[in-house]
């Protein structure tokens, strides 16, 4: 009776991934949102049953997705299936949100860093180098306009654009991480609410006001700082693109906390929590705001200044 069940829930989840497969493919705005449910099927699944019996759906996917895609398809099943059944074991488990967060961004991490490298050395796609290539070539469509309406070029600016667009292939290790943990977030917001339906208890998240990151990162953003400024970089090296990759990472994660505390202290004292959300939109048409933000974020973590506001 209980291997019948397995295999009519098991042949039932594997008709909605083959379902939900289709419609990342085939239909193009809708897709971009189906795509973070594709882990759905395994993560149940993996709930419900032991590892190996999940490890078999996984091999049950990919015989389907032959058959109703191309084997290129193959890769997709195989990160989201492996990133489904580890999250649905961490649900298992009882993990907390915050774990599960942080082990879902690994998984994505270490599949979008597979993919890129199998795209680059077997089917020599490098979207990197492409999204460079294809802002330098607007830059020089724009310079030639600009000469050709007499307009005046400033070679300034134009010299930090063409340095910013270099930059990108430096960052894409805060890229794929960032890439990495939205797309983690957004499949676990959606799993919460399929597990809800399905009567199973799903971890809650924290208050956004109450989430506060390590202490040991200020001192980490600090030390990366120094050692950036009292050390000999070469541009292009190695080096550079650990410490610009560390800094942007570190850099978000403060500003990340100063929002975190904008909106503890709005609640604190009584205010809309409208604030953050305004600070934010605002700060996205003035740059300056961000980096108040992430030195607010630096002080609320070095100083312990939540701990000095009453709470209303």
């Amino acid at each position: 009776m209980k291997r019948t069940r397995l295999i009519t829930e098991g042949a039932v989840l594997l008709a909605l991934y083959a379902v939900l497969l289709l419609a990342s493919l085939y239909m193009p705005v809708l897709g971009a949102i189906v795509i973070f449910a594709l882990p759905l099927p395994f993560l149940i699944f993996s709930i419900r049953y032991q590892l190996s019996s999940a490890c078999m759906l996984l091999g049950a996917a990919i015989l389907v997705t032959l058959i109703v895609s191309s084997p290129l398809s193959i890769a997709n099943t195989l990160m989201f299936g492996i990133t489904g059944i580890i999250l649905g074991h961490m649900y298992k488990k009882k993990k907390s949100v915050i774990e599960i967060l942080l082990v879902g961004t690994l998984v994505y991490l270490v599949s979008f860093v597979l993919l890129y490298i199998v795209s680059v050395q077997f089917f020599n796609i490098d979207i990197v180098k492409q999204m460079q290539d294809m802002f330098k070539q607007s830059m020089e469509q724009s310079e030639k306009f600009m000469k050709m309406a007499g307009a005046s070029v400033n070679e300034g600016q134009l010299a930090e654009l063409k340095k910013a667009v270099n930059t990108i292939g430096m960052l894409l290790p805060t890229v794929l991480a960032m890439a990495s943990l939205f797309s983690s977030w957004i499949t676990i917001l959606i799993a919460n609410r399929v597990l809800k339906r399905l009567k199973y208890t799903a971890v809650s998240w924290p208050k956004f006001r109450d989430i506060q990151i390590p202490k040991s990162i200020v001192w980490l953003y600090v030390v990366i700082i120094l050692l950036a400024s009292f050390t000999k970089i070469e541009a292009g090296s190695y080096v550079e693109m650990v410490f610009l990759n560390l800094s942007t990472i570190f850099t978000f994660l403060l500003l990340f906390q100063g929002f975190s505390f904008l909106a503890f202290f709005t609640n604190a004292k009584g205010y809309t929590k409208v604030v953050p959300i305004l600070t934010f939109v605002v700060g996205l048409f003035v740059p300056v705001l961000f980096p108040l933000m992430t030195i607010l974020g630096i002080i609320d973590l070095g100083f312990s200044l939540r701990l000095k506001i009453q709470v209303k």
